[in-house]
Order: structure tokens, then C-alpha cells, then sequence
């Protein structure tokens, strides 16, 4: 509940946001202290520098989060000069050279060269901070610098997405690496990308060729005074009896070269998965096929999970659904958890903050926790279930570091829910402890060998594992601690 009190004495006055419920009705007897936020008055003016950051992220968390619409202006297509197409052509030719990203950066026309040059510059960039074991994000942040020697805030933003440093502004020397893996990928996808479009404007090239020399081939003959109409009237029944074989065939094939070339749903490397649009998707995820070559009338792809290649027409596509992974950036998971149904809901509140702290440390994987709710309460089944929604840095794209990423959060919450005592246990089911001679008669030697033959059921491997001891989860926060940087040089 978000509460306000007003005081005007002469032109100055105070409100007071309460950031926790109380059990008060009374407006005048709210008075500011704990879990309030006091915003200095100047009249009806709002004195904006009197909130910290603290005190805005706080407001913020009350208000709730709320994502900005994508506003697309249609703009008119810009005419393409001759300059543009010789800048095009020069920035593909960088692009193919073995030194992409300048020569100062070293070396990075494939990926073990990007990556040793990248160390290189890491370890150069260190000089300049030699007390530090690991390079600052202040160094890094230079190069946003404009003429007056101001930061500019655009580039700086796009410097943190890219590199994405710690809390503290540290960056270790694997992180600048896998940024710059990362820039290096990215080029090389759309290399193939390019060349692949190239590919296809070929083809259509060929396609509207074969158009205009049968316009053209008309024009002469009637140039020449002989009229075309006649040939076709005579052989108006032979393709009029083709036409029905050969009609839903063009129409596929028509509506799969409009799919490529107007709609355009993939590239060459996108992560793709096909299905049903009558169906619905999996919420954690769908089986994704790599894209390994596109023509006008299939495309070729391999199956992410077991490499197998499949070709499939573009016009049976045309009427799937097509969700692109590469196209799907900041990635959603949910993991679920369920609580007994007698935990107090303050610690269930506290499980949050722990796995909401536990998300904040880690800004290069996690962007923020978007939610944390109830989704079934079965009181007669003893449990409550609960539903984390998690917001990745990465695309799926790279469903590696998200499955990753999500594996070690629900371990995380399995230790914390294991240390408050919320582990919810089902109550065990009726046994049945009849014994049926006939089953018992029926039963193969090989079975009888599995199940343990006559021996005593104390003696069995699974005594040992009821008897053996419990590991002791004393040191869980050292448990997921990220190892300590320590200095290349």
C-alpha cells in the first residue's frame, strides 16, 4: 500500500511515502520513521534531488515494473547513393580481413586468433591500473568520451550491455573475453548472412530474367508481324490439362519465394523452431533447428540436439509458425518451488530477498527477477507452489548460458529453501503388503537377481544409503561463490 501526508507550513512541505502496509486507517497517525521515504515540498513544486537512488528503486519496486511500447516511426526509404554502396562493399572487405576490429586490437580472422587477442589487450589495459587485480570498468569507459571531455551517457550504455562488470565496476579477464567472443560471433553470423543474401538476390535475379526475355521474345514476334496468340490458342489444351496437375504445386512454390524474400523470418545460423500455428509453445523453451542454407525454394537445417539435417520446402513453411531464437532477445525462465502449506509467509518473503540478492550479483547473466508468486495452493495435498520468473542477459540464441544460468538458481533455491526449513515432503502413499504367490512363482531369475534374491532386507544396497550421512550445507553462500579473480600478469 503506497500512503502520503501532507504538511503545509507557509510555502514548504513534506510527503511521506509508507513502503510498508500498516494497520492504521488514520491518516494523521501515520508519522514518517521506518519504510517511509520523505520528499521535500516547495509549494506544488517537487524537489526532484531530494530522492536517492535507494529511495527511487524503492518506488519503483512499489509502482511495479513496466516495459516501454516500441514506438516505429514509418519513415521514407532512403535513397541509396553510390557512396553508400562503396562504403557497403568496404565494410564487407573489413569485415573479411584478418584484422576486423583495427590493428590495434591484434589479429582476429578466426576465433582462436580473437580470442589470444583479446587477453593481449585486457593485460594491456591492466597497466593502467596496477594496484587493482582485475581491470575497471572507469578504464573501459574513457573511450566514451566526447570533445569536451564529457562522458557521453549513449555509448556508455552501450559499453555496460556489452561488457556487462560487477556490481563494484570490476571486470575479470574471462568476462572481456567472452565479450569479445561474443562481438566476434556475431560478426562472422553476419558475414554468412550477407553472403547468403547475396545468394538469393542471384536467384531472383535469374528468376525476373526469365520474365522479361519471354515479355521481350513476345515484342519481337510481333515486331515481325506473327502473331504469338495463334501458338498459344493451339496449345491452350496441353497446358490447360498440365494446370491441374501442376497448380497447388506453383502455388506453394510462390507462396515459399514470397516467404523468403518479403517476410524473411530467418537468416543463415538463427535458431528456428517450426511448428503448428494452431498450437501452443512450450514455456520453457521449444526444440530449435540451426539454418544452414536458404534458397528460394527450400532451406536446409540441423537439428540442435542430435545434428541431424533436414531439408524443408519454403512453401510448406509458409503456413507454420516460425519462432526465431536470435530474434527473441532477453531470454524468460521460470523455475518452480513449493512450500509447505504451514510456512509463514515472512519467510517466504524472505526467500525472495535472498534469491533477489542472489540475482543482483550476478549482472552478466541476470537482468532483474520479474516476478515471484503463488500459482496453485493445494491445501489438501499440504503445499503451496510458487513460480520464479527470471529475466536472462542472453538471447535464445545461446541457450547454453541460460539452461546453465537457470540449473544454478534452482540449486541455489533448493540449499536456501533447505536451510529456512521449507522443504515441502508428500505424505507417503498406502502401502500394499500382500503377498501374491503366483506373481512371486512368474518372476524370472534375471529379476529376482535385480530385486536382490533372498536376502534380508536390512542388507540390501539400499540400507547403506538410508544410513549414511547427510552433507553438511553450513558453507552455502561459499557453495555458489564465484572463484576469485586473480591478476594474468
Amino acid at each position: 500500500m503506497l500512503r502520503y501526508r501532507a504538511n503545509t507550513e507557509d510555502l514548504q512541505s513534506t510527503r511521506t511515502f509508507m513502503t510498508m502496509p500498516t494497520k492504521t486507517s488514520n491518516l494523521d497517525d501515520v508519522s514518517a520513521g521506518e519504510g517511509t521515504v520523505e520528499v521535500p515540498m516547495l509549494g506544488n513544486q517537487r524537489v526532484h534531488s531530494a530522492l536517492g537512488d535507494s529511495a527511487k528503486m524503492k518506488l519503483i519496486e512499489l509502482i511495479g515494473e513496466w516495459e516501454e511500447p516500441t514506438i516505429t516511426v514509418g519513415n521514407r526509404a532512403k535513397a541509396i547513393s553510390i557512396q553508400d554502396v562503396l562504403q557497403f562493399r568496404q565494410a564487407v572487405l573489413c569485415l573479411d580481413s584478418k584484422h576486423p576490429f583495427s590493428y590495434a586490437f591484434g589479429p582476429a580472422n578466426t576465433r582462436e586468433n580473437c580470442i589470444e587477442s583479446a587477453q593481449d589487450v585486457y593485460n594491456r589495459l591492466l597497466l593502467h591500473c596496477p594496484d587493482k587485480p582485475v581491470l575497471q570498468f572507469d578504464t573501459l569507459a574513457l573511450i566514451t568520451l566526447n570533445k569536451n571531455g564529457e562522458i557521453d551517457e549513449r555509448n556508455a550504455r552501450k559499453l555496460i550491455r556489452l561488457f556487462r562488470p560487477a556490481r563494484d565496476g570490476s571486470l575479470t579477464a574471462l568476462d572481456f573475453v567472452k565479450s569479445c567472443d561474443k562481438i566476434y560471433k556475431d560478426l562472422r553470423t553476419l558475414r554468412a548472412a550477407i553472403a547468403n543474401s547475396s545468394q538469393l538476390d542471384l536467384a531472383f535475379e535469374r528468376l525476373v530474367n526469365v520474365g522479361f526475355y519471354f515479355v521481350l521474345w513476345l515484342i519481337v514476334l510481333t515486331i515481325i508481324k506473327l502473331d504469338p496468340w495463334t501458338l498459344f490458342l493451339s496449345l491452350s489444351g496441353f497446358i490447360l490439362s498440365f494446370s491441374f496437375c501442376f497448380g497447388s504445386a506453383a502455388s506453394k512454390m510462390f507462396e515459399g519465394i514470397l516467404l523468403i524474400l518479403v517476410q524473411k523470418p530467418y537468416d543463415i545460423g538463427d535458431r528456428i523452431h517450426i511448428s503448428n500455428s494452431q498450437s501452443d509453445t512450450s514455456a520453457n523453451g521449444s526444440a530449435t533447428w540451426f539454418v544452414e542454407a536458404i534458397n528460394l525454394f527450400s532451406t536446409t537445417v540441423r537439428y540442435a540436439a542430435t545434428n541431424e539435417v533436414a531439408t524443408h520446402s519454403n512453401g510448406s513453411l509458409a503456413q507454420s509458425r516460425i519462432i526465431n531464437a536470435a530474434r527473441s532477445p532477453k531470454a524468460q525462465v521460470y523455475v518452480y518451488m513449493k512450500f509447505a502449506s504451514d510456512v509463514p509467509y515472512d519467510r517466504v518473503m524472505l526467500f525472495k530477498s535472498v534469491i533477489e540478492s542472489f540475482v543482483k550479483d550476478r549482472p552478466r547473466e541476470w537482468i532483474a527477477l520479474s516476478g515471484f508468486r503463488a500459482t496453485r495452493v493445494e491445501a489438501d495435498l499440504g503445499y503451496i507452489e510458487y513460480v520464479i520468473v527470471l529475466q536472462h542477459v542472453e538471447k535464445w540464441q545461446n541457450i547454453g548460458p541460460i539452461l546453465n544460468s537457470k540449473a544454478e538458481v534452482a540449486s541455489y533455491c533448493l540449499e536456501v529453501q533447505k536451510k529456512l526449513g521449507m522443504r515441502y515432503e508428500a505424505p507417503p502413499l498406502p502401502v500394499n503388503l500382500g503377498i501374491n504367490r503366483t506373481q512371486q512363482m512368474e518372476q524370472s531369475v534375471f529379476e529376482r537377481e535385480q530385486s536382490g534374491g533372498d536376502s534380508s532386507y536390512g542388507g540390501g544396497p539400499s540400507a547403506a544409503v538410508v544410513g549414511s550421512e547427510q552433507p553438511d550445507f553450513s558453507m552455502l553462500a561459499s557453495l555458489f561463490a564465484k572463484p576469485e579473480a586473480k591478476k594474468t600478469r
